[in-house]
């Protein structure tokens, strides 16, 4: 089978976990005999090609008025711009058409559209070809994927989602088929509308378990770790709150490790670390993160549609979450995943952390397998 894939970003570029996800099984599926190509974009000015483990990849240069994977800071007016033009751009459909036609595919998969937008599926309709999407994040909803503003998670209902929302979910009744990445996510856009006439299906993102060796020696205190982006979306206030609340014990130390937002809020974040007593590692890679520490916390406020960095820590720390988006089904799906509200009888020894056993639905084989009967189900569409 010949698999067109599109998503924004491909290796080497990575802003999150689902350039990962599609990387993993876009490989999964060269090894198992398919034909796959990618198009992903980039800050340069022409398209450029590369093979990446069997992979063929282009990325094709963002025809917008700028790069937004940068640390650039931008006005709020030439943002504003930027995501209208981002609602519907016929440069990006017409540059991915020229690669409908010569690759000429027998499904297209799109995942995380920002950059390419949604017009790419008039393409892929207008050849008669199957259009598989993956919802990984909220950009159909609204343009800063998250559907979290301020300190709360945005209403569905809202004016401002459902004004940015309309065009998107009118163009996504082109989908065939549906996939997301939790069952929340999958069933968050089939109650509100989005790709009327599409089956709706739930794969799991692909997670390699993370193997390090254990330290055997004893100590004489737990040392509780927070990983990611140290914001509060991701919760970082409230493991700052609950680290506030140990400050004066001898038992138990809290460590982060991530990078702040350059912005006020960022600042005002690192200053509450400190003075609570958090050690911040800055950025440190998962192995060497998760070798320092007994436990994970990571009581995340957004909806978060997967939580792969819950899933790689679960491999070999027990891991405390907040029940929100997707993160509430890796409770229910991982013996080593707990609430929060657990976090004291673990560190006072009430609780004794269960064996990981890896599940196979997070395995690279099952994800390629899956994807494959949903790429074969919409053939007759």
């Amino acid at each position: 089978m010949k698999i067109l894939i599109i998503n924004t970003l491909y290796s080497p570029h990575k802003f999150g976990g689902a350039e990962v996800s599609v990387q993993l099984l876009a490989e999964s599926l060269v090894s198992q005999g398919h034909t796959v190509k990618v198009l992903s974009l980039s800050e340069n000015k022409e398209e450029s090609l590369s093979s990446i483990n069997g992979v063929d990849v282009c990325y094709l240069p963002l025809k917008n008025i700028y790069w937004p994977y940068s640390a650039t800071y931008q006005s709020t007016w030439k943002r504003l711009l930027w995501h209208l033009i981002d609602q519907y751009n016929p440069l990006m459909s017409r540059a991915v058409a020229k690669h409908l036609d010569e690759f000429q595919p027998d499904v297209v998969h799109t995942n995380n559209l920002a950059g390419f937008t949604v017009s790419v599926w008039n393409e892929v309709k207008k050849r008669g070809i199957r259009l598989v999407h993956t919802g990984r994040d909220y950009y159909l909803f609204h343009p800063n994927c998250t559907l979290f503003k301020g300190d709360h998670n945005m209403e569905v209902s809202s004016f401002s989602v459902k004004g940015w929302s309309f065009f998107k979910k009118r163009l996504s009744r082109k989908i065939d088929a549906f996939v997301g990445i939790s069952k929340f996510i999958a069933d968050l856009h089939q109650k509100n509308g989005y790709a009327p006439t599409a089956t709706f299906h739930t794969i799991y993102n692909p997670v390699k378990p993370v193997h390090i060796e254990k330290n055997i020696h004893i100590k004489k205190e737990k040392v509780i770790g927070f990983i990611g982006r140290l914001s509060v979306e991701k919760g970082f206030d409230v493991f700052c709150d609950i680290a506030e609340k140990y400050k004066e014990r001898t038992d138990v130390r809290f460590v982060a490790a991530g990078e702040f937002s350059g912005s006020d809020t960022g600042s005002k974040l690192k200053n509450r670390a400190e003075k609570v007593g958090v050690n911040l590692l800055g950025f440190t890679p998962l192995e060497t993160f998760l070798s320092q520490v007994d436990a994970v916390l990571l009581p995340t406020k957004w909806r978060e549609p997967f939580g792969r960095v819950v899933v790689e820590c679960s491999s070999y720390v027990p891991v405390f979450v907040q029940p929100v988006g997707g993160i509430s089904e890796l409770l229910e799906l991982i013996d080593t995943v707990y609430d929060t509200a657990l976090l004291e009888k673990f560190i006072v020894g009430e609780l004794k952390a269960s064996s990981y056993c890896p599940d196979p639905v997070f395995s690279t084989r099952s994800n390629c397998h899956l994807y494959e009967r949903v790429y074969d189900e919409n053939s007759s569409k």
